[in-house]
């Protein structure tokens, strides 16, 4: 059985260190990552931009709304649309996206730079989170390799004072299954780590890639790419941590959604 004291002295006392160091940063940052606010955009900001019905205030059908027009900004020389969140009531900003919740009791929020939403934190990750999330599978991933070598390591200098392999999978056991672990865990956690390293690389998020692998021209040029992997990752991981809009300490109000029938509804006409 592999011991802190066996790595201690056999090898060195800085290998128990780095891996507590590993355990600890995943640990915490898979924390921060499901406790935090993941960028969630208020509420009711462009009501005023819905249009009023059709023969308002003549007519009394209010049972439909219409959508504003989508806006056209100018970011970095290219053209992007801003639809009208009929939700939320207010204009979508560019890389804003719903997460997807499978309880219909539970709102709808929009969330800034929506990544994806991730089943196993109980948290979408977008803007506010995607640091620490980023960390976490990163440090996740060191932690498997380095698991791996050391119990790997262990288990053979143990066999070449054996006279059989199997003696040493007795003497070994934990070390041996650690490899075995490590190693199913390990597949998964490097194609995730470098599907998200990639991301980084291009400036996208997870479903702005997804949309583009659907589209004629997959990597086409983007209006939030800075120009090189470089600066890309330095803008993502490296921005400083911008406020959340959650208020906490006040009382949430109620929800209220649009109904949408269509941008033009028929005229009804009541007899006299």
């Amino acid at each position: 059985m592999i011991r802190c004291p066996w790595l201690w002295y056999q090898l060195s006392p800085a290998i128990p260190v780095v891996f507590a160091y590993l355990f600890i940063l995943a640990l915490a940052s898979m924390l921060k990552t499901s406790w935090t606010d993941p960028g969630i955009l208020p509420r009711d900001l462009d009501r005023s931009a819905l249009p009023e019905p059709y023969g308002y205030p003549y007519s009394s059908m209010s049972d439909y709304s219409l959508i504003p027009l989508p806006k056209d900004v100018i970011i970095k020389g290219m053209t992007v649309r801003l639809k009208y969140c009929e939700t939320c009531c207010i204009y979508r900003p560019p890389r804003a996206s719903h997460f997807v919740v499978h309880d219909v009791n539970r709102p709808r929020f929009l969330i800034e730079n929506e990544d994806h939403h991730c089943i196993w934190l109980n948290n979408c990750v977008g803007k506010r989170n995607y640091k620490s999330f980023f960390t976490f599978i990163i440090s996740c991933f060191l932690l498997c390799c380095y698991v791996v070598a050391f119990s790997l390591y262990h288990v053979v200098f143990i066999a070449l004072g054996m006279d059989s392999f199997g003696d040493a999978l007795k003497q070994t056991p934990v070390s041996f299954f650690n490899v075995l672990f490590c190693l199913l865990l390990l597949f998964p956690m490097s194609c995730l780590a470098g599907y998200h390293c990639f991301l980084v690389m291009r400036g996208v998020t997870t479903h702005e890639q997804l949309r583009s692998n659907l589209a004629a021209n997959p990597f086409e040029e983007h209006p939030f790419d800075f120009g090189n992997p470089f600066s890309n990752m330095i803008h993502i991981l490296c921005r400083p941590h911008n406020k959340s809009y959650i208020a906490r300490r006040k009382f949430a109000e109620e929800v209220y959604e649009i109904e949408t029938i269509s941008h033009h509804p028929p005229l009804h006409i009541t007899p006299s």
